[in-house]
């Protein structure tokens, strides 16, 4: 049952890479759009990823998913109607600090939570 936690992260990853490496950008209804949509992929994927294997340091993560964001970036370059981006890898850094953040927090509220239960049932 342990691998029930990485089908959120493997969701979210094949959604980053479909979303990333398809041959037509995804419709904008406002300027910029795209940034909030690298912002909000690298996040959930950070977030999810942590929870997935959560033995995994935060540096070795943040590392991994920089490296990511980079390669789609690249790769986007050899697609007919894509172009790379320092805009777009921009979002996709903040994206992960943003998810890297949100996974501490919570993190830290599951802990303090843990260690009430613990002390209320006077283990």
């Amino acid at each position: 049952m342990r691998y029930m936690r990485a089908l959120p992260f493997l969701l979210v990853l094949l959604i980053v890479l479909f979303a990333g490496l398809k041959p037509d950008p995804v419709p904008q209804m406002f300027h910029h759009q795209d940034k909030l949509h690298h912002l909000a992929g690298f996040a959930a994927l950070v977030f999810t990823l942590r929870f997935a294997f959560m033995r995994l340091h935060w540096g070795v993560v943040v590392i991994g998913s920089l490296a990511a964001a980079l390669a789609i970036e690249l790769l986007q370059g050899a697609l007919p109607y894509r172009t790379p981006s320092l805009g777009d890898m921009l979002a996709n850094g903040l994206g992960v600090g943003c998810g890297l953040l949100a996974s501490l927090m919570l993190r830290g509220w599951l802990a303090r939570v843990e260690g009430r239960l613990v002390a209320a049932s006077g283990a």
